[in-house]
């Protein structure tokens, strides 16, 4: 499924994701800012909630959640992990675009947005519609290191497409937007391990070539050469070690 991102979540997509999340410490940095910020913030609207990194430990930790998550595949992951714990956190399959002027969205103490690329880099439209929804907070999460090797793009885009992996942009354009139109937000940068497990090479080999867009199996043999010198045995399979960096904008009302 086609989000409003960019990014295509099928069923391999989410479940790695939700297998990387497992293992990594992106969710405990992240609300190591935001907690203790949320005395007094009651519920939170996560905007792109994935399959729960965040709305379900703000959840655990006694919060009211709703989650917006466009990815039918996020969605129902985030449902089901949110019915074994007995949550109560109201999901909505939706995209932003849909319900932003439905009452389901309005009364939350504070909106919360993480890794969004569609609605945090280029939308003036959703910071402003997310400052006049929120009662008491906003906290936006993206990167903070536009020069990251993101799944080792910067050996891999040479080695396959013949050409360097384009720099993305980072918090600073979503801080930039923020401060043109009067909004003068606070920022924290965490730091975190997010790294990728696989069951063997050819699991990895697939989950690369998802992400890189090849269909055929033209580059198969160049990845999987490539990924044998990358990847750390482990006594369950492979793992893929990535480190990250990302900023925490919040702003009080």
């Amino acid at each position: 499924m086609q989000n409003k991102t960019g990014m295509v979540w099928n069923r391999l997509k989410a479940n790695w994701y939700k297998k990387g999340l497992a293992g990594s410490g992106a969710s405990d940095a992240i609300l190591s800012v935001i907690l203790p910020r949320s005395s007094r913030i009651g519920s939170f609207l996560d905007v792109g909630a994935g399959c729960g990194a965040l709305a379900i430990p703000l959840a655990r930790a006694g919060k009211e959640v709703t989650a917006v998550e466009p990815s039918a595949q996020m969605a129902e992951i985030l449902k089901g992990d949110d019915e074994k714990e007995g949550l109560g956190i109201k999901c909505i399959n939706s995209t932003w675009e849909e319900v932003s002027e439905n009452d389901i969205v309005k009364g939350h103490d504070a909106i919360i947005c993480a890794n969004v690329p569609g609605l945090l880099k280029d939308n003036e439209a959703f910071l402003r519609r997310a400052d006049a929804l929120a009662e008491k907070a906003v906290f936006l999460i993206t990167g903070a290191d536009p020069h990251a090797d993101k799944f080792f793009y910067k050996e891999l885009f040479p080695l396959i497409y013949g050409r360097d992996f384009t720099a993305r942009g980072d918090y600073l354009k979503t801080y930039a937007m923020l401060h043109s139109i009067g909004i003068f937000a606070n920022i924290e940068i965490v730091e975190y391990n997010f790294d990728q497990p696989f069951d063997d090479i050819e699991e990895a080999v697939e989950f690369w070539k998802e992400y890189m867009g090849l269909v055929t199996e033209e580059h198969d043999a160049k990845l999987r050469d490539f990924l044998k010198g990358k990847l750390k045995k482990t006594k369950d399979g492979l793992l893929a070690e990535f480190y990250k960096k990302s900023a925490v904008i919040w702003w009080n009302k």
